[in-house]
């Protein structure tokens, strides 16, 4: 399956506790895509997920046509994709 982000039968969580199950998503170049749901359904996982910040317990994450499972956030940055969270202070100062 290509695509320009692909997110296949992806199986994710922290610890024990599995959040994510068996989860798919394609998405196409120049695509807008919403990811909706109730508070604790998995969103912020799905995100963390894809951008390398939690490993995947099964499935795959595709990423202009390269398999970035489980690779590490700051080698996913480099290919310009990036996660910033709402709120989130990204300077000290």
């Amino acid at each position: 399956m290509s695509g320009f982000l692909v997110v296949e039968r992806v199986s994710a969580g922290y610890g024990l506790a599995s959040v994510l199950r068996d989860v798919s998503l394609h998405v196409d170049k120049g695509e807008v895509v919403a990811v909706l749901g109730a508070n604790g359904a998995g969103k912020t996982t799905l995100l963390r997920t894809i951008y390398g910040l939690i490993a995947p317990t099964s499935g795959r994450v595709v990423f202009e046509d390269a398999d970035i499972s489980g690779t590490p956030a700051h080698q996913i940055v480099s290919r310009r994709l990036a996660m910033v969270p709402e709120g989130g202070r990204l300077f000290t100062f």
